[in-house]
């Protein structure tokens, strides 16, 4: 017996046949994504038409919900919000997190009710103002030299302390320069040293007198 082609019982539908039918099965499993309604499909074929008919009898699946009157989960939910709460609502979830990367945000981000990165730039453009510390003027002294410790560490500069090297390998996206740091602590980069326990005055004396011997 020859057995029926699934694609051509939907092909005959017409498309309000197909709407009615789609929304109701994306309303019942509160589908919000494409990957939601391919999940939901593949427990039951029979049930709905598979994406690619969507695609080409609507144009795409956000095409296909606009026809529905529902606005798309992703795009057009975060148009509603203003540039300032959209800000706040990424700028809270990073400083809660501690994201100081657009790859920890997406990674962090998913499946949560977030914009993702191609969303943020679409609105944004250049977004990395997110993840350069853009609340550094909230961090308390504590935070800051906590921060230029672990980066001083994870450089490997704990024999040499030179403040020059650092200006030049330091993570501007994990941590503030260091002119804003020695601004907010009202500290020098030689006293911040000595309170993060270097004795950087005994290495500055050595680094001077190789630097010396180098010259004669």
């Amino acid at each position: 017996m020859k057995s029926t082609d699934k694609r051509i019982v939907w092909k005959e539908k017409n498309d309000l046949e197909l709407l009615v039918l789609l929304n109701s099965f994306i309303t019942k499993y509160d589908i919000k994504t494409v990957r939601d309604y391919q999940t939901k499909m593949r427990e039951d074929t029979m049930k709905v038409p598979s994406l690619w008919l969507i695609n080409k009898r609507f144009g795409s699946w956000d095409k296909m919900l606009l026809s529905l009157g529902m606005k798309t989960y992703e795009r057009y939910k975060w148009d509603s919000y203003n540039d300032s709460e959209l800000k706040k609502i990424v700028s809270d979830f990073v400083t809660d997190n501690n994201i100081r990367s657009q790859r920890k945000y997406e990674k962090i981000s998913g499946g949560k009710n977030l914009p993702s990165l191609s969303t943020l730039k679409k609105r944004f453009e250049d977004i990395s103002f997110f993840f350069k510390i853009e609340h550094e003027e909230n961090m308390n002294t504590f935070q800051l030299l906590t921060l230029l410790k672990e980066e001083i560490e994870r450089l490997e500069l704990e024999s040499s302390l030179s403040r020059t090297s650092f200006e030049k390998l330091y993570d501007n996206s994990k941590i503030p320069s260091p002119s804003t740091i020695v601004r907010k602590t009202g500290k020098s980069w030689e006293e911040l040293m000595e309170i993060l326990g270097f004795n950087y005055r005994e290495m500055k004396v050595k680094r001077i007198s190789k630097n010396l011997k180098q010259n004669a």
